[in-house]
């Protein structure tokens, strides 16, 4: 795995038209130049750290998400639902 701005790039256009926004009102929304954010969008610039930090929050995803593409885990949760998903297999068959 490495560190790639293009798919950086791609994740964040995907975000930004996810939620209706123009690269000009979400530049405007983080008080970043229409310019550099159109370029990092591209991957002809690097996003700094500040930036991804920013987008992370804006967003509401995580830095893992952004810069690697993973997906948030709940492990926790995700054995729950299947301890759930046991116990309705179980009331169904006593039925």
């Amino acid at each position: 795995m490495y560190f790639n701005q293009n798919e950086i790039g791609t994740r964040v256009r995907d975000l930004r038209r996810r939620r209706g926004l123009t690269i000009e009102k979400l530049s405007e929304e983080l008080n970043y130049s229409h310019s550099h954010m159109s370029k990092a969008e591209h991957g002809v610039h690097s996003y700094s750290v500040d930036l991804l930090i920013d987008l992370a929050e804006y967003f509401n995803v995580s830095l893992d998400f952004l810069i690697l593409g993973r997906e948030r885990t709940n492990h926790h949760l995700k054995t729950r639902l299947r301890i759930l998903i046991q116990e309705l297999i179980t009331i169904e068959e006593r039925l």
